[in-house]
């Protein structure tokens, strides 16, 4: 990893640990070797956190969008996939933090079965995502939480 890229994927993982410090008990940062990067404390309860920071945008269809690999490894210099690019597998994280620098985004998503090579946003979907709501609801994901309706969104029944 070369000395730029890793001051990126180190300032991406402070952000991410600063929010979510704001409402979560402690991060810790991840020995170096770890699958996850931080280690959350939340309630009593750990969480294995892979932090994924992008620095720039890609532009398709007209519209700009920030990508993160969602695989260990990474690009090369010329943005060509690494042959070693490994999947993230079962009960090696729990969920990911998505870091966008150059706007100072986090967004939280959850591992799962997908198990996405790849996740991208456009600029406009990313700003309107709420950092703290996107916690909330992966923290629910991962404990299995269902989530509440409310009176509003449930339809009649058939009594």
């Amino acid at each position: 990893m070369s000395h730029s890229t890793a001051r990126i994927s180190l300032a991406g993982e402070y952000l991410a640990a600063s929010y979510m410090l704001r409402y979560c008990d402690s991060v810790i940062m991840a020995p170096s070797g770890h699958r996850a990067d931080l280690i959350l404390d939340h309630q009593g309860q750990l969480y294995r956190v892979q932090v994924k920071t992008t620095n720039s945008t890609y532009s398709r269809r007209n519209k700009d969008f920030y990508r993160w690999e969602m695989r260990s490894g990474g690009r090369t210099s010329r943005n060509t996939r690494q042959n070693k690019m490994v999947r993230y597998g079962d009960g090696q994280i729990d969920f990911f933090c998505l870091v966008a620098l150059p706007i100072n985004k986090v967004i939280f998503v959850p591992m799962n079965e997908d198990n996405l090579t790849e996740y991208s946003k456009t600029i406009g979907t990313l700003n309107k995502i709420d950092s703290k709501e996107s916690l909330l609801e992966t923290l629910l994901y991962v404990n299995k939480t269902p989530k509440l309706e409310s009176l509003n969104d449930v339809t009649k029944s058939n009594i």
